[in-house]
């Protein structure tokens, strides 16, 4: 074989191996941008069911001794799941999936709702939460996965635009429906070495003095995206929905909403909500972006 024979062959070799890349990058792709959210769709078909049907009312009282009765629109699912634990809602994100509760707060991290490893995980509930009495702050974990599904969609309540769209959140337990009117959006870090050793403690589930809720609420405000004109008390329950977050290493983002009050609307008039024009960053936000931390006297 001549030397010109030999650059033929050889180009044609590394054309081939170019080609077969393609493909199995393509291929991949298409796995895991198309087939992984069908099957996720297809897997959480068994949970649709007629989210208007109710036996309880939006905030009747659970202070009964026991564990009350499962919602007859979900006593086939928790006969089949065990810990299946409600539905979360928002339309206006195509999020409806199903949030299961563990023994830890680690295990739906790398399994789905069927007890298989897979890394979508699943919405889950943090253990700690009461669920018949609902704590003061009831936490959800997910996945930020960039298909779309489990919190990949969580992200965009960073703009306003997304607010005003979607301000009610739906997650009803497998004992009661509920409604969330939507009051914050921030980013948080979880290495202290992020922002100066600190790290904001956004999973209390429950607060020993209204002083102690009023200063972890001034807090959330800092740090949100947005102002609306949704108030919290110490006596309103909170739902905290947490995802990993791209903008930080090790980072989190964070959606907090307020339990519709009893005799409240769960509409929400969001034409004064304005963005928060000092919010207030993990101190390596600052450095990334080349910025002066107002909040560092």
């Amino acid at each position: 074989m001549n030397p010109r024979e030999k650059k033929e062959l050889i180009r044609k070799c590394l054309l081939v191996l170019a080609i077969i890349g393609v493909i199995g990058s393509s291929g991949y792709l298409i796995y895991d941008l198309v087939w992984l959210p069908y099957s996720i769709q297809k897997q959480n078909e068994i949970f649709n069911v007629d989210e208007e049907q109710s036996n309880t009312s939006q905030n009747e009282s659970s202070q009964n001794e026991g564990t009350p009765p499962v919602q007859e629109k979900y006593v086939q699912i928790k006969s089949q799941y065990e810990d299946f634990a409600g539905k979360l809602i928002v339309k206006g994100l195509k999020m409806d999936f199903p949030v299961v509760q563990g023994e830890d707060n680690s295990y739906y991290l790398k399994y789905n709702i069927d007890g298989e490893e897979d890394k979508h995980g699943a919405l889950f509930v943090d253990y700690r939460n009461d669920l018949v009495n609902l704590n003061q702050n009831t936490i959800i974990f997910g996945h930020n996965m960039r298909d779309g599904t489990q919190f990949g969609m969580l992200s965009m309540y960073k703009k306003l635009s997304t607010y005003k769209a979607c301000p009610v959140i739906t997650f009803n337990t497998i004992y009661k429906d509920y409604k969330w009117k939507v009051f914050a959006a921030f980013l948080i870090n979880t290495q202290p070495e992020h922002d100066g050793g600190y790290v904001f403690n956004y999973l209390r589930t429950d607060f020993a003095t209204d002083r102690e809720f009023y200063d972890f609420y001034d807090e959330v405000m800092e740090r949100s995206y947005f102002i609306t004109d949704t108030d919290v008390t110490p006596e309103d329950k909170i739902l905290t929905l947490s995802t990993c977050s791209l903008l930080l290493d090790d980072s989190r983002f964070v959606v907090m909403a307020r339990l519709v009050r009893d005799g409240e609307e769960p509409s929400v008039d969001t034409s004064a909500a304005r963005v928060n024009t000092n919010q207030r960053f993990p101190q390596a936000w600052y450095d990334e972006n080349n910025q002066t931390n107002p909040y560092i006297d």
